[in-house]
């Protein structure tokens, strides 16, 4: 298979870092009087990251806070338990602006760092950086995110394509879409990160569709996730499952 070109991972990921502390240095801007301060935890069945089960298909117990100012700028923190390599948490850090390029269009840009404290070491290498963008349009959230230096010990450059459609059926009832496209530098690359194979790609697909509703203030979701990982490896993680999800944000 033919090479890709990249980007210069390490020069990229000085730049994420960079931007990480610019945007921090931005977010500590607002005055405290002009922020707000909100929050979130949840209970979920299984902890899935783009279609692969964090927590051996167990449940997770996560949370976090956002510091949003009147400019638009906000620092989020996000946590949750896992179940792989040495460590038991994952602890997230994001830093990044919020607003309208227009009257129909939202966005989200910013860039956030994957913590896992005991967790991380010269051979895992499990801490990476991510660069990302959202944008929201009526009823749908398109995305894409990169990382020059990605999760595990010899992953670079990564890519992720994401669209979300979120449709009313009733009142209070909604029906939510998912559609992810992970791309790695190569196939050997994206073996070694699932630590499983063989792979016959460098791409895979995750997607999922659920149900949410509210109940007595709090959030309820339900959803069948899958991905296309068992069609070329054997990840016992990585197939389709029901996830069941209450959440409350303050």
């Amino acid at each position: 298979m033919t090479k890709k070109v990249t980007l210069g991972s390490k020069a990229t990921s000085k730049t994420i870092r960079r931007s990480l502390v610019a945007l921090l240095i931005a977010g500590s801007s607002f005055g405290v009087g002009a922020a707000s301060l909100t929050g979130n935890v949840a209970f979920t069945s299984d902890y899935l990251f783009r279609g692969i089960s964090q927590t051996d298909e167990g449940p997770a117990v996560q949370g976090g806070f956002t510091l949003s100012g009147e400019s638009g700028f906000y620092l989020s923190g996000w946590g949750s338990n896992i179940k792989f390599g040495e460590g038991s948490m994952e602890l997230d850090i994001l830093a990044g602006w919020t607003g309208a390029l227009n009257n129909s269009w939202n966005v989200d840009v910013g860039v956030m760092q994957y913590r896992y404290p005991k967790g991380d070491n010269a051979v895992d290498e499990f801490n990476f950086y991510e660069g990302y963008a959202k944008f929201f349009y009526d009823s749908w959230a398109l995305g894409v995110a990169y990382s020059p230096d990605y999760f595990g010990a010899g992953v670079e450059d990564y890519y992720y394509l994401s669209a979300d459609y979120k449709y009313s059926l009733v009142e209070n009832i909604a029906l939510d879409l998912h559609f992810g496209y992970n791309v790695f530098e190569d196939e050997a690359e994206f073996e070694t990160f699932l630590a499983a194979g063989p792979v016959d790609s460098d791409t895979y697909i995750d997607w999922s569709i659920g149900f949410s509703t509210e109940v007595l203030g709090a959030g309820v979701s339900l959803k069948y996730a899958d991905t296309d990982i068992d069609g070329s490896a054997d990840c016992n993680l990585c197939d389709g499952r029901a996830v069941l999800t209450l959440s409350k944000t303050f």
